[in-house]
């Protein structure tokens, strides 16, 4: 009769050192793979924010949605004018409208845990609304997680942002009249946000994105945005622009955004840091607000404030 013989010492160390190597090769492997899939979802949700920009503006004289622009009566959140045109407002209007779905603004490479889904969006008689039965979107919804109310009670308590994506600003002139449809190929709308990087004006030498590029600050280098699809030390995102198209961009001043600088000093057109509202730009009126420009500028914004024709924004980042 035939003897079952069990593994020897050495040969089960083998097995396991097999084992031990395919598991270090594949893993890596399913790691990019978990992370090419993050960032391929991440630019079918920008793409969705984009369009559903696009389709608004078709129904609303080319314009993106401006919440001040619909709830004219105030009917929905108290205040006049320009505060009510904050990033929870602009994306509720588009979620309310049912063009998108309150788990499309949050990207599934989210790195911040203070950006989450909105669970409890209201569809009908949102509370914490003016009126309820004639609200406009649910004011309950955050943009970020600095925002005071957005207008209305904030659902749950303050602390946490529903959207991880920023967008051009829709504010100063004239880069207000860009927050519409033109279908420029180069004119980014939304997308994957950015961290704060040092120097404002293209002519500081020590900063302009040169040889050396924009630097991170100290703190910048530590910011949130860029666990998203970059590095400890890089930003890489995907930009929707106002033709409807994607990039995954590489560099926060990707060589096809430019602007156009003052004064004489070669080159006179450069490279436009999407977050950044270049100072020198050539197309600011002469009493610029800060808000004021052509370059592009994508940015989360959390509260509006409007005294006459001045308009101060607060930008959130992380």
């Amino acid at each position: 009769m035939k003897k079952n013989r069990a593994f020897t010492l050495i040969e089960l160390l083998v097995v396991i050192a097999i084992i031990a190597l395919l598991v270090g090769i594949l893993l890596p492997a399913l790691g990019k793979a978990r992370q090419s899939a993050r960032q391929l979802k991440c630019a079918t949700q920008v793409r969705n924010i984009v369009q559903a920009c696009l389709i608004w503006s078709q129904q609303n004289k080319e314009q993106f949605p401006l919440p001040s622009q619909i709830d004219r009566n105030n009917t929905t959140v108290a205040g006049t004018g320009r505060v009510k045109d904050n990033t929870g407002n602009i994306v509720s209007l588009l979620i309310w409208n049912g063009s998108i779905s309150p788990e499309i603004c949050v990207t599934p490479a989210e790195s911040n845990s203070q950006v989450v889904v909105f669970a409890d969006y209201q569809n009908s008689n949102p509370q914490g609304s003016v009126t309820p039965a004639s609200a406009q979107w649910d004011p309950g919804f955050a943009g970020t997680p600095a925002d005071s109310g957005n207008g209305g009670t904030r659902r749950p308590a303050s602390g946490f942002g529903n959207v991880s994506y920023a967008h051009a600003l829709p504010f100063g002139s004239p880069r207000s009249a860009k927050w519409s449809n033109t279908f420029s190929a180069t004119e980014p709308v939304w997308g994957n946000r950015g961290p704060t990087y040092q120097g404002v004006n293209a002519n500081d030498a020590a900063n302009y994105p040169g040889t050396a590029g924009w630097q991170l600050p100290t703190t910048g280098a530590q910011s949130n945005t860029l666990l998203i699809h970059g590095g400890r030390n890089t930003w890489e995102g995907n930009i929707g622009y106002n033709d409807g198209h994607v990039n995954f961009e590489t560099r926060p001043d990707p060589t096809e955004i430019t602007y156009r600088r003052t004064g004489t000093t070669s080159p006179l057109t450069v490279p436009d840091n999407l977050f950044v509202n270049e100072l020198d730009d050539a197309a600011r009126p002469s009493t610029a607000q800060t808000v004021d420009g052509t370059n592009a500028w994508l940015r989360l914004v959390s509260s509006v404030t409007e005294s006459g024709s001045n308009v101060t924004v607060t930008l959130w980042r992380d």
